[in-house]
C-alpha cells in the first residue's frame, strides 16, 4: 500500500487539499479536502508507513489511551477506504510499456535551423508568435491577430520527424499522448489528426508540427487546435492562463460563467444577450492576466464551437460558476473553494505537480482581485435577471 503517483497535498487559504494531476486528471480523478489527522496520515503514508504505524501516529495525535483504540481502528479503517475509493491508494505495478518512435538521426528541433521561409506574425494577449506555414492556414485562424515581432516561432513542416527517444509519460488517452523529453514536450495525436507529432520546446519560445500530407485542407482544424497546447505552454511560462468559460461584455468590463460540461454556459450568455443585449466575447475559452495588479482579459482564437472569439483585452470584472438547480441563487464562496474551482475549470497545462501548483498559485492570487460568484440556477431568463441584480449590487 502507498500513496499514489499524481496527487500533490499543498493547501489553499490554509486548508489542505489533495490535488490530481497529469493523467490522473485526464482519468476525472476528483480532488479532496483534508482535515489535520488526514493531512497528518497522508505525510505519514508518503513515507511507506503501514497500517500500524499509521494507527501509532494517530493515536499520538489525539493522545489516546487503549480504550479508544477501536475507534481509532475503525477510522483510519474508513480514511483508507476513501483514499482507495478515490484511486489515492496504489499497489505496484508494471509500468506501461510504448514503442519506439524512430530509427532515425536525434534531432529535435530541425526547423529553427534550417527553415528560411519568411514568417508571418500575430500576437494573442500579450504574447507574439512567429509563423512558418501555409498562408491559407494562417489567414483562416490567425489573420485577426496579425502583428510583428515574436516570443515563440511556430513551423508547420510535412512530413516524419526526426528521431526523438518517447521521455517521460506525462499523459495518454486515446486521442493524445504526452511525452517530457528534457527540454521538449511531444506531443503524439491519434492517427486521424492528419499530424504525425508536434514538439514545443518547455520555456515556449518554438514549436515544430508535423503534418502528414501537404495539402492541409482536411485537416486545418486539427492542427489549429493542435497548436492550442503550444500557445498553452508559452502563455503559462508568461503567467497566462486560460479558463472554460464564456465571457460577456457588461459595464465596460468582462464576465465570465464557468462550470462544467453540460452546465449551461452558453444558455446562460444568451439569457443575457437576449434580455439585457450584452455582446459575448468568447464563447469557449478566455486568456486572463494581471497587469500593474489589476486582472485582465485577452482576445484569444479558440473559442470551440462557438465561432464567436475577440482580439480585444478587457477588464475584468468578475467570474460566476453555474451549478444547476431547480431556483436561482446566488451564493458566495469561502477562499480556498474560489482558488480551487478557478484552478479545476482552467486547462492551461497541469501535467506535472509543478504546472498544477503554477495554476492554483495564479488563481490564490486572482481570486482576491475580482469578483468570484457561485450561481445555482434553472435555464429561464429570471437567472440572468437574479445574476444580473448581484453583479449591480457589488459594483
Amino acid at each position: 500500500m502507498k500513496t499514489s503517483d499524481g496527487f500533490v497535498k499543498t493547501t489553499i487559504a490554509g486548508i489542505p487539499y489533495l490535488l490530481p494531476y497529469g493523467q490522473k486528471i485526464a482519468d476525472h480523478a476528483r480532488s479532496l479536502r483534508l482535515n489535520d489527522s488526514g493531512a497528518l496520515l497522508w505525510d505519514t503514508l508518503s513515507l511507506g508507513a503501514d497500517k500500524s504505524t499509521l494507527l501509532s501516529v494517530l493515536a499520538n495525535y489525539y493522545n489516546t489511551d487503549a480504550d479508544m483504540l477501536p475507534q481509532l481502528t475503525s477510522d483510519l479503517d474508513s480514511y483508507l477506504a476513501s483514499l482507495k475509493q478515490l484511486g489515492m491508494l496504489s499497489y505496484n505495478a508494471p509500468a506501461e510499456n510504448f514503442p519506439p518512435h524512430s530509427d532515425q538521426t536525434d534531432n529535435t528541433f530541425p526547423a529553427l535551423f534550417s527553415d528560411d521561409r519568411a514568417p508571418k506574425y500575430y500576437k494573442i494577449g500579450v504574447l507574439c508568435f512567429s509563423w512558418f506555414g501555409p498562408d491559407d492556414l494562417f489567414d483562416t485562424y490567425f489573420k485577426d491577430f496579425e502583428a510583428a515581432v515574436a516570443d515563440q516561432r511556430i513551423f508547420i513542416i510535412t512530413g516524419k520527424p526526426s528521431h526523438l527517444a518517447d521521455g517521460t509519460l506525462l499523459l495518454h488517452t486515446t486521442e493524445l499522448t504526452i511525452f517530457d523529453v528534457t527540454d521538449t514536450y511531444r506531443f503524439v495525436f491519434g492517427t486521424h489528426w492528419g499530424i504525425h507529432e508536434m514538439r514545443v520546446k518547455k520555456d515556449g519560445s518554438a514549436a515544430v508540427l508535423y503534418c502528414v500530407d501537404a495539402d492541409n485542407k482536411d485537416h486545418a482544424e486539427n492542427i489549429f487546435h493542435a497548436l492550442r497546447f503550444a500557445f498553452l505552454i508559452a502563455a503559462q511560462k508568461q503567467a497566462l492562463f486560460v479558463l472554460h468559460s464564456v465571457s460577456i461584455f457588461y459595464q465596460g468590463k468582462a464576465w465570465l460563467f464557468s462550470g462544467s460540461s453540460g452546465t449551461g454556459k452558453s444558455t446562460h450568455a444568451n439569457l443575457w444577450a437576449n434580455r439585457y443585449h450584452t455582446p459575448v466575447l468568447n464563447g469557449d475559452l478566455n486568456v486572463l492576466g494581471i497587469k500593474n495588479g489589476l486582472p485582465y482579459l485577452y482576445g484569444l482564437p479558440w473559442c470551440g464551437t462557438s465561432e464567436t472569439y475577440t482580439t480585444t483585452t478587457y477588464p475584468l470584472g468578475g467570474i460566476v460558476f453555474l451549478k444547476q438547480a431547480p431556483f436561482n441563487r446566488v451564493n458566495s464562496l469561502p477562499p480556498d473553494e474560489q482558488a480551487l474551482f478557478l484552478m479545476q475549470r482552467m486547462i492551461s497545462p497541469t501535467w506535472t505537480k509543478d504546472l498544477l501548483l503554477k495554476n492554483l498559485a495564479f488563481a490564490e492570487t486572482l481570486a482576491p482581485l475580482t469578483k468570484i460568484f457561485r450561481l445555482n440556477c434553472t435555464k429561464n431568463p429570471e437567472a440572468a435577471a437574479v445574476m444580473k441584480a448581484a453583479i449591480d449590487q457589488s459594483i
